[in-house]
């Protein structure tokens, strides 16, 4: 797949979006990868792009709403509806898609990556917290890198 010539936003994985629980991270960074593809393909790759993206969506979303039923995680509520929410957004996206409208692609992925940062680090955050000290008895621990000072 080549660029698109179009676009120039790109939305790459930033260690800010780590929840401390490994395999959430790397359903997050598969998230970044399609959501970033969805952005960069070129017209005649959007519905693959898209295609790749619900299938990740629907698996990455129902782990964790399956992890939220299972342990009883009390803010799951908003967390689960967040989820269906963007789930049916891709049947509306889909839908647009197949009437030649392949903008509103790129502005739903835009919109993801608007958004994600924020349910990572809230919802997310909570949900792999609340998920370790389940299985551990404590909060998971993010290392982060300092950022150089410049002079």
């Amino acid at each position: 797949m080549s660029a698109n010539p179009d676009m120039t936003a790109e939305f790459t994985w930033h260690e800010d979006f780590a929840v401390g629980h490994e395999a959430m991270d790397e359903t997050h960074r598969e998230f970044v990868e399609c959501v970033d593809t969805m952005l960069q393909a070129d017209e005649s790759d959007l519905s693959a792009a898209l295609e790749a993206f619900a299938d990740h969506a629907r698996r990455h979303f129902g782990e964790e709403d399956q992890a939220m039923r299972e342990t009883s995680y009390g803010s799951a509520g908003c967390h689960v509806d967040e989820h269906a929410a963007v789930l049916k957004s891709v049947d509306e996206v889909r839908a647009a898609l197949a009437l030649g409208r392949t903008h509103v692609v790129r502005s739903f992925a835009q919109a993801l990556a608007d958004w994600f940062p924020q349910h990572a680090t809230v919802m997310d955050m909570g949900l792999a917290r609340w998920l370790v000290q389940n299985r551990l008895g404590g909060s998971p621990v993010v290392i982060r890198r300092r950022e150089a000072a410049t002079v």
